[in-house]
């Protein structure tokens, strides 16, 4: 972990014992809670950053394949976590469902069972809705979770290869890029109706420049 300090150096601080191959981590966006997946393990580990010195805290031990042996298409970053206010909503790695994480505690509160491999889980700006795209070969797939009941409100096919989303910076469209079909779509996110569409090559990740103001989820 690196930090300037008041004299404008920068001050390098090695935190030992986060456990086996992280691979990608998430920073909440009041710049608290830092969350660490692990590639050569199951479980996630977290930092208070808020803490004088940031001990890890092993969070979820089950969160991965577990002790069935799944196949995983597509291993999730944690930047398609989501984060509606009171909870954080992940991907289970290797499974059909989102998991919901008390965001204070840090302790699984219930599961969603979803039509394939959750990929990107992205909170709408309001938190009120969670759209969920899917791993290969079900890829074509989005669904939308009421955050409040955690069940599964809608769900549509933008085409084949739904590889990102991204909301406007009110939450009232969604742009979804559609690979195989050589498109990025763009939906209303209260009726779900499709508005318009963009041609564009292979389309991949969708980042606006709203991003620029803002930290971590």
């Amino acid at each position: 972990m690196s930090a300037v300090d008041n004299g404008g150096e920068v001050k390098i601080i090695k935190i030992p014992d986060m456990g086996e191959n992280p691979y990608d981590a998430l920073v909440t966006a009041n710049g608290r809670t830092y969350i660490t997946g692990l590639f050569g393990e199951d479980g996630l580990t977290a930092l208070d950053l808020w803490a004088e010195k940031p001990e890890p805290i092993r969070v979820l031990p089950n969160y991965g394949r577990g002790q069935e042996e799944m196949p995983v298409y597509k291993m999730p970053h944690l930047e398609g976590w989501a984060h509606t206010g009171a909870e954080f909503v992940l991907p289970a790695v290797g499974h059909h469902e989102v998991l919901w994480i008390d965001a204070n505690s840090l302790q699984e509160t219930a599961r969603t069972k979803t039509y394939g491999q959750p990929v990107f889980a992205m909170a709408r700006p309001d938190g009120r809705q969670v759209w969920v795209n899917f791993a290969h070969p079900l890829n074509d797939t989005i669904q939308v979770i009421d955050s409040v009941s955690k069940e599964i409100v809608h769900e549509f096919k933008p085409g084949p290869a739904v590889l990102h989303m991204e909301f406007t910076p009110r939450g009232h469209e969604i742009w979804v890029s559609v690979r195989d079909e050589n498109k990025v779509k763009i939906y209303d996110t209260q009726t779900y109706e499709l508005l318009r569409e963009i041609e564009a090559d292979s389309p991949s990740g969708i980042f606006f420049t709203a991003r620029a103001h803002r930290t971590g989820l």
